[in-house]
């Protein structure tokens, strides 16, 4: 027994020395109180073994944890590379992300850097917080330094290339989304903004290869499809681009813009009819109402449906005013010339009666002692009527 625990303490001894060591390297305070807590228990085990006295339950749970149990556990961490102070700060600059708390985030991430100072993840996680920042320079440097300690960082890959887009280095950003691509071919991310750095380098056809390439991935990826349909619109090879709109609308019924381009193709081929389909589909987005009332007056206007053609142009005038000018410098109105010329001339005729109204009111109540808001309001209101002709 005596042998035993003489064996039990110099185990004890042993591990003291090694979290002393670890202190010495890393200066980690935390590991101060293990110390403490180890040399107690050494202390008490060394005068238990001298005087031959044996230690109550509680101090020898005591003794076992923290003269064996705490520091052996710590050695296994470390053999393993298993950094629990590590990964509660990453935890905590996780936490901060999700909160929009970028300056914690930062603080939380740089801790946990200093633990590991060639952690990838780590610096791919600090560029993501000082991009949300808006601190792109910095962020680049993050992500660079967490592709130099992991070339398989496809993520970072594809960080550093939508910042060489922005910075319109569109030759940089393809070298890294290519990297990208090459370690997750199924990326669609970077395989949709590698389309897009294509196209503004003029290769259309690469980008085209480079959608296909995704659409094997992604079969019913629509916004492939239909980010595909606008290069090859591009290309002005309308029949592949009609196939990709009408794929896009197979798997998103709800996706209008498809409607319109589909529609701008049929008015293009002369199929009138298919035209005024698509265009009137796409008319359930508001934000397409104008330029689709807009087409489908062109389309009445080839098909010699002239009051039609007023009817939708009226429409689109109502809802921005510019297709008036618009539609004045197009040829293809010059049927219905004296309509766009009426609404000019109206609408001048408006502004000027406008402006006398707003003239007389401001000359008479220059020289008026009305108090109120409200009663210089009720006489302009009167003003009105008279010009517009009402009694």
């Amino acid at each position: 027994m005596l042998l035993e625990r003489i064996v039990f303490s110099l185990t004890c001894l042993i591990l003291l020395a090694y979290v002393v060591n670890r202190f010495m390297k890393t200066h980690n305070n935390m590991m101060l109180a293990m110390i403490a807590f180890q040399i107690i228990a050494c202390m008490v085990n060394l005068l238990s073994v001298m005087y031959q006295i044996y230690p109550n339950t509680v101090l020898q749970i005591y003794i076992c944890v923290m003269g064996i149990l705490a520091p052996f556990c710590m050695f296994l961490m470390e053999y393993f590379n298993l950094d629990v102070y590590k990964s509660i700060e990453i935890n905590l600059g996780n936490y901060y992300m999700k909160h929009a708390d970028y300056d914690k985030a930062i603080k939380s991430y740089q801790k946990a850097l200093n633990r590991n100072p060639k952690d990838g993840n780590i610096f791919a996680k600090l560029g993501n917080a000082y991009n949300a920042m808006g601190d792109r320079r910095t962020a680049f440097d993050r992500f660079a330094k967490a592709v130099e300690l992991n070339r398989n960082d496809y993520k970072s890959y594809y960080e550093i290339g939508i910042i060489f887009n922005e910075l319109g280095k569109k030759s940089d950003a393809k070298v890294v989304l290519d990297n990208a691509l090459r370690i997750k071919p199924d990326f669609t991310q970077a395989s949709e903004l590698l389309a897009v750095v294509l196209c503004a380098l003029g290769k259309y056809d690469e980008a085209i290869n480079v959608y296909c390439d995704a659409i094997k991935y992604s079969p019913d990826n629509y916004q492939l499809y239909y980010s595909m349909g606008i290069v090859r619109t591009e290309l002005r090879d309308f029949t592949e681009a009609q196939e990709c709109y009408e794929k896009v609308i197979s798997l998103k019924p709800d996706l209008y813009d498809a409607y319109f381009s589909l529609g701008q193709i049929y008015l293009l081929k002369g199929e009138l009819q298919e035209a005024e389909k698509m265009f009137k589909k796409s008319l359930y987005d508001k934000d397409l109402a104008a330029k689709s009332y807009y087409q489908l007056a062109k389309v009445y206007i080839l098909s010699e449906e002239e009051i039609k053609a007023v009817t939708y142009l009226e429409y689109a005038i109502e809802i921005d005013a510019s297709y008036r000018y618009k539609a004045e410098s197009e040829p293809l109105f010059q049927k219905i010339k004296d309509y766009l010329t009426g609404i000019h001339m109206a609408s001048q005729a408006q502004a000027k009666l406008e402006q006398e109204i707003n003239e007389k009111v401001k000359a008479k109540y220059s020289k008026s002692k009305l108090n109120t808001d409200e009663e210089i309001k009720d006489e302009a209101f009167n003003y009105m009527d008279k010009f517009s002709g009402k009694k």
